[in-house]
């Protein structure tokens, strides 16, 4: 486990010096922390980040990449990346986006598209096509509502009712690109949570 240095954690503290909160509502509860270490249930998703900026809203935790520069007078600039949204009800796993809306899958062997009905950065629910009934992991391109197409790796868990559960997995641009999708789409359907934060 990597630790930071006494100036690292003075810059923090003071970018991040806690505010006063008198509501003790947990709608209205915010806080940030930084981790040294990354939570193995979101090493896959994160990517290579060392460094993660921990902020909680309510009942999510956003956990931004970041990463620490020094500029040419040996000042700490810290970069943030795209957060990874955590929903901590019923247990911590990725936000999921239940009303999807022109999100599809196309599987590259059949060239055919499948109707997204929700969608996280480490899983989604397709409408059952039978080309995609088997168990096996399958090359895939996500296709967002601006049309742009992400490569992403499928690989069915469960079949109920029409409806099949699947892991996917996306690397380099693609999961940046999904992660950012996401994110906006939080930000956008609980624009209230955010209302209190400064940029």
């Amino acid at each position: 486990m990597a630790t930071l240095s006494d100036e690292e954690l003075a810059y923090f503290s003071d970018v991040f010096s806690p505010q006063d909160d008198s509501t003790d509502n947990a709608l209205s509860r915010h806080s940030l922390s930084v981790a040294t270490e990354v939570p193995q249930v979101l090493a896959h998703i994160l990517g290579n980040a060392k460094l993660t900026l921990l902020a909680e809203i309510s009942y999510y935790r956003l956990w931004f990449p970041l990463t620490l520069k020094i500029d040419d007078l040996g000042q700490f600039s810290p970069e943030l990346g795209i957060p990874e949204v955590i929903d901590m009800r019923g247990g911590e796993r990725s936000w999921r986006l239940d009303d999807v809306k022109n999100i599809k899958v196309m599987d590259n062997d059949t060239a055919k598209y499948v109707e997204v009905l929700s969608l996280s950065s480490s899983g989604m629910t397709i409408k059952l096509p039978q080309e995609l009934s088997a168990k096996t992991p399958r090359l895939t391109q996500l296709i967002l509502p601006n049309g742009v197409h992400l490569d992403m790796v499928f690989e069915p868990v469960r079949t109920e009712n029409g409806v099949m559960a699947a892991k996917i997995s996306a690397e380099g641009e693609s999961r940046e690109i999904l992660r950012q999708f996401l994110f906006s789409e939080h930000k956008a359907k609980y624009s209230h949570l955010y209302q209190n934060i400064n940029r």
